[in-house]
């Protein structure tokens, strides 16, 4: 049990309850029932141990049958996937729950499974005039609202000193911001991979990119329905399994859970090992979570994207009964 948030949760811990696999045994083989999981994911370098778990066959030795959904981004599978009904697992960063908390709770994070703290990029158009990041003051720049590149944006004009209103934010869909920015309609967007890679393409020569290293710890957590987890809290047992199998699997070869993640999305390796994070990706829920998500709710009712002054109890939407059973220590 982690112990920060065990004692948290004292009082609320009651509210528990064909890429993948394609040279996997059957489950007569294995001897076990499969049950059909849908899972939402943003194809993207966060969800390294899912597409491990998945390329492995992790989630099938569970007897886990898997049917997989791609969305754009995580903000598209939370709200347009899991919120829809349509999934029963989706992965999400921290900002996107920190968003839904102030409109619903029934949902739970089960784990964490990726922590990085230089994962998005700011890439701008060098024949606007723009080679450091203080020549972004006065600029137009796009990117995804109410997200964690969103967050990220606030933080990166504020750490070379460029309050919000002194560029004009705009906001699109994350498939659309390459064209966008190559069509000269914005001086700069605020994205992550796969989706800087494809702006660079795009521009070629005319751009510029720029990290912020520690200036944004950002997490990606494991989300499933309320419904799911009353109907079928075995199975998140189940899914954490597969998951902690993964993590050994990325600890133990992480040149081999790479070059999954780079073939997956469809990008050099290199491109990956870029974001990749200086901890290995590993299963866990902690304090710090926590804390991460009521900041985030503090910027948002700042920026005025929520319509109320009260941060939420977000202890509501964290469940730990699941990890506790098979990484109590996590």
């Amino acid at each position: 049990m982690r112990p920060g948030l065990a004692i948290l949760l004292a009082g609320l811990i009651g509210f528990c309850g064909a890429w993948a696999g394609a040279t996997q045994a059957t489950a007569a083989e294995r001897g076990t029932t499969e049950e059909v999981l849908r899972i939402g994911l943003p194809l993207q370098p966060d969800i390294a141990i899912v597409l491990v778990a998945l390329k492995q066959g992790y989630f099938a030795d569970q007897g886990l049958r898997i049917a997989v959904t791609e969305y754009p981004s995580g903000k598209i599978a939370l709200m347009e996937g899991l919120f829809a009904g349509k999934e029963d697992l989706v992965t999400a960063p921290d900002v996107l729950i920190a968003l839904s908390g102030f409109d619903r709770n029934d949902f739970k994070i089960i784990a964490t499974i990726y922590a990085v703290d230089n994962h998005n990029r700011v890439i701008a158009r060098k024949d606007r005039g723009i080679s450091t990041p203080r020549d972004l003051r006065g600029k137009r720049i796009a990117t995804q609202s109410a997200s964690a590149v969103h967050f990220f944006l606030s933080l990166f004009l504020a750490n070379h000193g460029i309050a919000d209103h002194e560029v004009e934010i705009t906001f699109a869909a994350p498939h659309r911001l390459p064209e966008i920015l190559s069509s000269g309609a914005v001086d700069a967007i605020s994205m992550r991979e796969p989706i800087i890679s494809q702006a660079k393409v795009l521009l070629g020569g005319n751009a510029v990119v720029f990290d912020a290293p520690g200036l944004y710890d950002q997490t990606v957590q494991v989300v499933v329905s309320d419904a799911f987890l009353d109907k079928r809290p075995d199975a998140v047992v189940k899914i954490l399994r597969a998951l902690i199998r993964a993590e050994e699997y990325v600890q133990a070869d992480s040149a081999a859970a790479k070059r999954i993640v780079a073939e997956r999305l469809g990008i050099a390796p290199a491109q990956v090992a870029a974001v990749w994070p200086r901890r290995p990706p590993r299963v866990s829920l902690d304090q710090s979570l926590l804390s991460r998500l009521e900041a985030q709710a503090r910027w948002a009712i700042r920026n005025k994207l929520v319509n109320t002054p009260t941060v939420p109890n977000y202890l509501n939407v964290i469940y730990l009964r699941g990890l506790d059973a098979v990484k109590p220590r996590a």
